[in-house]
Order: C-alpha cells, then sequence, then structure tokens
C-alpha cells in the first residue's frame, strides 16, 4: 500500500498526505501547530478524531488538494 501511494502520487505538493504516510500523527500535529492549529482542551476519543478535527482546520485557512471536497467539511459544522 505505501508503495503504491508513494509511486502514483506526487507527495510534494500533498503535505496532509506526505504526513500521513511518511510520517505519523504527530507529524501532521505539528504541521498544524505551526500553522496555528490548536488542540481541542477536552481532548480526543481516537486518532481519527484528531485527524478530522485537524483536516476540518487546515481547509478553514487554506487550499490542500488532498482534502477537497471542501464540502466534505462543510456538512461537518
Amino acid at each position: 500500500m505505501d508503495r503504491l501511494l508513494k509511486e502514483g502520487i506526487d507527495l510534494a505538493n500533498r503535505p496532509v498526505l506526505r504526513y500521513l504516510i511518511d510520517e505519523d500523527m504527530k507529524g501532521l500535529l505539528n504541521f498544524a501547530l505551526d500553522l496555528g492549529y490548536q488542540e481541542l482542551d477536552e481532548g480526543y476519543v481516537s486518532k481519527c478524531h484528531l485527524c478530522l478535527d485537524i483536516r476540518q482546520y487546515l481547509v478553514s485557512n487554506d487550499d490542500y488538494d488532498e482534502l477537497k471536497p471542501t464540502e466534505f467539511y462543510e456538512q461537518l459544522k
């Protein structure tokens, strides 16, 4: 799976995917924190919850091809 993703997708232009594939949630979290993301005071129920919260933040502050369609995130509000 990693090989397919790395060879089939240019990760240089997709930082969210790059962090999830080449690093882990910690890398994605640090990336988001550097962009102003603030962790929820009440915490998260799972890694999926954290990832979704980070992606919602990123979509609301910039344009990331790998997070499209942005309408998905609008439905979560």
